[in-house]
């Protein structure tokens, strides 16, 4: 009889045992696949992140290519340039002998011009003193002779005189045409110079043309190096900084899984039969618009990388609202993001107020829809004042228009 007490005894004692270790087993169980979660979601969100970096390297190296490629053309441009300066250079050293040509053959009509004033004034003297001596002047010279010699004498002279007119008239009638000549000699000198200016302008025009897109060429290639520089270093810092809150947010589900495990160990230890009710912290009804503003920029793809929310653009000042009720998780400084609040809504929904001013609330407060929890602001990596809007569910960014409905206003 005792000893059928006695295995009743250990019977009860190993049941009971087993049920501990059961109960255990399963707590141990629901922590590993906790943390198991954690892992998985953190894993994903750092895999993307790298994702989108690899996608930022391959778009970066394809803009080395692209700068390459146009610092060739730039050589190109550059070869071109200098062969047209050259060009120019012949060019204005021709205008300049043309110039001398041209003066020279001015020179030349003055002087001709000067001698046809000199042989014009000359004959115009000469014909206006025999006119003035009448037309019988040869014949009343030779009736007037008193003998032969002598009429022989003045026939020699009058035939002299006679003889210089036709002399002076062939000499003006030269020098006349010299003139024309010389004048059509300067005519097409001046043409010819005034063509090679024409060319020297364009040449100069299409010098200038290339100079300018050279520069904008050189201009554009080193901003599209640098921008393609900004985006991979400010993706390389969020990574860094994601991987380090990833790791953080690791730490703290294990040890809020460790808490919980022994928490419940103590409980069960102390009721066994006892069930913990869960806890909430979610609110009822709806999500709403966190403020009345204009969206500047959608969830998505965005410059070649992913933006995991929805920007509202609002001046600097301007009241931030949960569009849940909640409690706030995290009120602080988070990299890019600058000042943010994190606030759970229970059922693994977490919405995210980026680049604040200043906070309403701190961290571990119980907000209800539409109570202000900060001020707009550009803190962070942000080209101007607005409000960056994210929603995660189980720590994924997921687009907060599948919360929100309508407009913001």
């Amino acid at each position: 009889m005792e000893v059928d007490v006695l295995i009743d005894v250990r019977t009860g004692w190993l049941l009971g045992v087993g049920v501990v270790l059961l109960v255990l087993v399963g707590s141990g169980i629901g922590l590993l696949a906790g943390v198991a979660d954690a892992q998985t979601q953190a894993e994903r969100e750092l895999s993307d992140a790298r994702e989108a970096l690899e996608r930022i390297r391959t778009e970066a190296a394809e803009a080395d290519r692209e700068v390459s490629t146009r610092e060739a053309a730039l050589a190109d441009a550059q070869d071109r340039l200098e062969a047209i300066e050259a060009i120019v250079n012949d060019v204005a050293a021709e205008v300049e002998r043309q110039r001398v040509v041209v003066r020279d053959a001015q020179r030349r009509l003055a002087e001709v011009e000067q001698d046809q004033a000199v042989l014009e004034a000359a004959f115009t003297d000469r014909v206006a003193r025999l006119f003035k001596q009448g037309p019988d002047l040869t014949f009343e010279a030779l009736l007037n002779a008193q003998a032969a010699d002598e009429v022989i004498a003045r026939t020699e002279l009058l035939e002299r005189v006679l003889t210089g007119d036709q002399v002076d008239i062939e000499r003006l009638v030269a020098v006349e045409t010299a003139v024309l000549a010389q004048r059509a000699i300067v005519v097409a000198e001046q043409q010819r110079l005034e063509a090679q200016l024409a060319e020297q302008e364009e040449l100069l025009a299409e010098v200038e043309q290339l100079r300018r897109s050279r520069a904008l060429a050189a201009a554009d290639a080193r901003q599209r190096a640098r921008e393609l520089r900004v985006q991979r270093d400010d993706l390389e810092a969020e990574e860094e900084e994601l991987a380090a809150l990833v790791e953080r947010q690791q730490a703290a589900a294990r040890r809020a899984e460790e808490e919980r495990r022994q928490a419940a160990a103590r409980r069960q230890a102390s009721q066994p039969s006892a069930a913990a009710a869960p806890a909430s912290t979610g609110g009822t009804g709806g999500y709403a618009w966190p403020m009345c503003a204009p969206v500047t920029s959608e969830y998505g793809p965005r410059w070649g990388r992913m933006h995991r929310g929805i920007d509202l653009g609002a001046p600097t000042g301007t009241p931030i609202r949960a569009i849940r009720a909640g409690t706030v998780i995290f009120a602080g400084w988070q990299g890019g993001y600058g000042q943010i609040t994190l606030v759970d809504h229970g059922n693994g929904v977490v919405s995210a107020y980026a680049h604040q001013s200043r906070f309403a609330v701190g961290q571990g407060a119980r907000v209800a829809q539409g109570q202000v929890i900060g001020y707009v602001g550009t803190t962070g990596n942000t080209t101007g004042a607005h409000l960056h809007l994210e929603t995660r569910v189980g720590g994924t960014a997921v687009n907060p228009r599948q919360y929100l409905s309508g407009s913001p206003c």
